[in-house]
């Protein structure tokens, strides 16, 4: 149960994932469980001189407690600023209060010198002003709290003694400051970094898997599944690619096909397809997946229209002699990520076997497609039936080509 209630203050408001443990948030809700935890530790004292000034030290220790519970709540509204302010308040109203209560030099006032060199770990970039501020409000609390004390004193010592304590006092203030700059400087620095490398990893995730499925694989490490009732699939191949290989340059060929592949995402992401490998020369997208979509098949079928412009542009640009084989197949699907290392979105089905078979057994410079797919898309574009023709595994099936839009 305690470690339970522990877990919620320090996650209060905290919105990123559990695997950043360092944020200003979630610092904010430790340092303030902190001080109350320090205060507690008054109470003993408190307690022994409780006829003296310990029933007031108690009350100072119970308002402590009380409004710094104020913080994680604060937190949890988003209210950051406001926790971090009412956090460095309390803080200077109990070190001060207890100074005049004690009436005594119980070095508390070095607490302040202590939150000088916190003070970069829980304000952010943007809030550098209010950083900068602290500090100095912090540092001058220290700096009048000693002259206080000095004015206070016995002067049974040498006034060069009281004077070097107090160039002491002064050098170790100083001292703070020039640490907490630094620190401040090399955190924001590592942020930045952190910021920059966590957005590489996840836009290289996002270049593997889709955004839905990376969000549900980043939070979860349960087995990714889903079953869609009816989605389309597309297959592009290019024509007599093996014999092209051996007529050309290994970095050009390599040049080419991401040339090709780079126009058809494009294309893809354009028409609300989602890339889900290329094999070789073999380009492979999906559409009403990861999210259902009634017009599936209408844009896998507009993606393949313009897929084959595209190509026959490249074909004329790079002076190509060969085709392009593509085939779409619509129905049901199921898709998931696959592996520990190198893992991929796929999908498996007979949709799947189907689309590949309609790519396999096509024509370059042709679509063909299944019965499926043109009972779903026939009011959008032209198709003229080719028959039937024999797909391995499956049969004698009818199919369509694909011909243009209406």
């Amino acid at each position: 149960m305690l470690k339970h209630v522990l877990k919620r203050w320090v996650w209060a408001g905290n919105t990123h994932h559990s695997d950043e443990n360092f944020t200003p948030i979630r610092l904010t809700n430790i340092i303030a469980f902190l001080v109350i935890f320090v205060s507690f530790c008054q109470i003993p004292g408190a307690i022994w001189y409780w006829h003296d000034v310990g029933y007031d030290q108690f009350i100072i220790i119970i308002s402590t407690t009380i409004l710094l519970c104020f913080v994680p709540l604060l937190n949890a509204q988003s209210d950051y600023l406001y926790a971090k302010l009412l956090l460095i308040s309390v803080y200077i109203g109990n070190l001060i209060w207890t100074s005049l209560l004690w009436q005594l030099n119980l070095y508390i006032h070095f607490f302040y010198l202590l939150a000088v060199v916190c003070c970069p770990f829980f304000f952010t970039a943007k809030e550098s002003g209010y950083k900068w501020v602290c500090c100095g409000l912090f540092t001058g609390l220290f700096l009048l709290s000693e002259l206080y004390y000095h004015a206070t004193s016995s002067w049974s010592q040498q006034n060069a003694q009281q004077m070097f304590k107090l160039s002491s006092a002064i050098l170790l203030a100083l001292a703070c400051l020039l640490c907490s700059y630094h620190i401040q400087k090399n955190i924001y620095r590592s942020w930045q970094k952190l910021a920059l490398e966590k957005k590489r990893s996840e836009q290289l995730l996002l270049n593997i898997l889709p955004t839905s499925i990376a969000d549900r694989l980043k939070h979860s490490n349960s087995l990714i599944a889903d079953y869609f009732a009816q989605a389309s699939i597309l297959f592009a191949d290019i024509q007599n690619f093996t014999p092209l290989c051996k007529s050309m340059d290994p970095q050009k060929l390599v040049l080419l096909l991401n040339e090709l592949f780079c126009h058809f995402d494009l294309l893809a992401q354009q028409h609300g397809l989602e890339k889900i490998k290329t094999s070789g020369d073999s380009y492979m997208a999906a559409c009403g997946l990861p999210h259902a979509n009634a017009k599936h098949a209408i844009q896998c079928c507009q993606c393949a229209l313009d897929m084959q412009e595209k190509f026959e542009e490249f074909s004329i640009q790079h002076h190509l002699a060969t085709g392009l084989r593509i085939g779409i197949g619509c129905g049901e699907v199921v898709a998931g990520v696959i592996g520990k290392n190198k893992f991929s979105y796929d999908m498996w089905g007979e949709a799947v076997n189907l689309a590949s078979r309609m790519e396999s057994h096509g024509q370059g410079h042709k679509i063909q497609t299944t019965q499926t797919t043109y009972d779903l898309a026939k009011d959008v574009f032209h198709f003229v039936e080719r028959g039937e023709i024999q797909v391995k595994g499956v049969g004698k099936v009818i199919t369509y080509w694909l011909i243009g839009r209406k």
